[in-house]
């Protein structure tokens, strides 16, 4: 690619709006860290789970007028082959208008109640 070309296409991805964006990806490592995202912004937390064990990621916590939180996709999915196998559940955040908020989750064996939580899991989002 000639030099001109690359100059050219380097200041339109620093031009490029915050919709074009790679998809952020938070994980175990970032329980209790803090995120900036702009109003229809999203974000995916992937965590690992085990559903044959009866424990099942949730939401714990989360203001509806300002992230929305998709149900978890596909709720469990294991590796081919692993029939009861460890896994993982992935939940999508989606900023929906300007503010602070935590969303919190749990992992938990529903009918336990809150006495069947065995692990937590938020993130603070700065939404603006």
């Amino acid at each position: 690619m000639p030099k001109r070309s690359r100059r050219r296409l380097l200041a339109m991805l620093m031009l490029a709006p915050a919709t074009a964006r790679a998809a952020r990806t938070l994980g175990e490592r970032d329980d209790g860290a803090s995120i900036a995202l702009t109003p229809g912004e999203s974000v995916t937390v992937i965590l690992p789970e085990n559903a044959s064990t009866g424990y099942v990621w949730a939401v714990a916590e989360a203001d509806p007028a300002l992230v929305s939180v998709g149900a978890p996709r596909a709720a469990y999915a294991a590796p081919p082959g692993m029939v009861g196998g460890p896994g993982t559940a992935s939940f999508t955040l989606i900023a929906r208008a300007p503010g602070a908020t935590t969303v919190a989750l749990k992992r938990w064996r529903p009918w336990e109640g809150e006495a069947g939580v065995v692990q937590r899991w938020q993130v603070r989002l700065s939404i603006g």
